[in-house]
This record gives structure tokens, sequence and C-alpha cells, in this order.
């Protein structure tokens, strides 16, 4: 079994697991949100190492916002510090328009939708995006089955 590991980074950082192979569709097996910032992530670094695939969503400073929390900057750092020292490779980082993958609908239809954590339903997002742009067969047939023609 391989492990993904998805993250939605900041003052409160989403995070979501799954259980992947090439033959079933990623399973969702924990998810949630750690508090405190970088804090929060690096109290979690034994999740974080011992993941086999990290995928973290990016900052980047797009200047919609006035005075923007780099605290997503800081957690990127330690992502790739974490993962080098446990010799794991490095984190996979997607831009947030990647969310677009998942939306809304996607995530209530499928039971994805996490009612009241929104940053561990951006991970979830990050997951799923994951899977779609690699390709990832099972899942997209599990996400988006095709309409049976009558």
């Amino acid at each position: 079994m391989t492990t993904l590991l998805t993250l939605d980074p900041g003052g409160t950082t989403g995070y979501s697991l799954w259980s992947v192979n090439d033959s079933d569709p990623i399973r969702l097996l924990e998810h949630g949100q750690w508090q405190s910032g970088i804090d929060g992530v690096i109290s979690n670094q034994v999740v974080i190492c011992r993941a086999d695939i990290l995928v973290s969503e990016s900052f980047v400073d797009d200047g919609r916002t006035p005075k923007p929390d780099v605290q997503a900057l800081r957690i990127e750092g330690a992502l790739m510090t974490m993962r080098a020292l446990a010799g794991q490779s490095a984190p996979i980082f997607q831009r947030n328009v990647y969310k677009a993958h998942a939306p809304d609908e996607l995530l209530r239809r499928t039971g994805y939708w996490k009612k009241g954590q929104p940053h561990a339903t951006d991970a979830i997002r990050h997951a799923i995006a994951w899977a779609k742009t690699r390709g990832h067969r099972p899942t997209i047939e599990s996400l988006w089955p095709v309409p049976e023609m009558n």
C-alpha cells in the first residue's frame, strides 16, 4: 500500500491521508485540521515523513491580499526540510487553482465534503486533483462515472 498525504497549509493546516494503489480508487483513511501554523505542522512530523507521497498547496502571492499571511510559505520550507532529513521524496506542490478539479458538488455527491472543516476539505480537493492530473484511472472512473447510454 502506498500512502498519500495532502495538505492545505496555513494558520490552520488541513490534511487528508489516503491509501493508493494502481487498481482501486484512492481511499480516504483520515482527515482533519492541525492548528498553530508551522508549530502544528512540525508536531505532526511523523505523519508527514511516513507518507510515501506528499502533496501540498503552494503559497503564491498573487497581489489580491494587501498583507498576505506567509505562514504557508514557512510551512513549505519545513516540509521540504523534514522530507529531505527523513530520506523521503520532496513534496509535490500544487497551485490553489488545482482545487477546481474537485468542486463542492463533487465533494458533496461523493461524501468527501467535511462540514465545519474547510481546510481538511481543501486537502481532500488536492488529493482528488493529484489523482486526476496523474490520470489515476480507477479514481477518475469512480468520481466521474460515464453515464450509461440506453
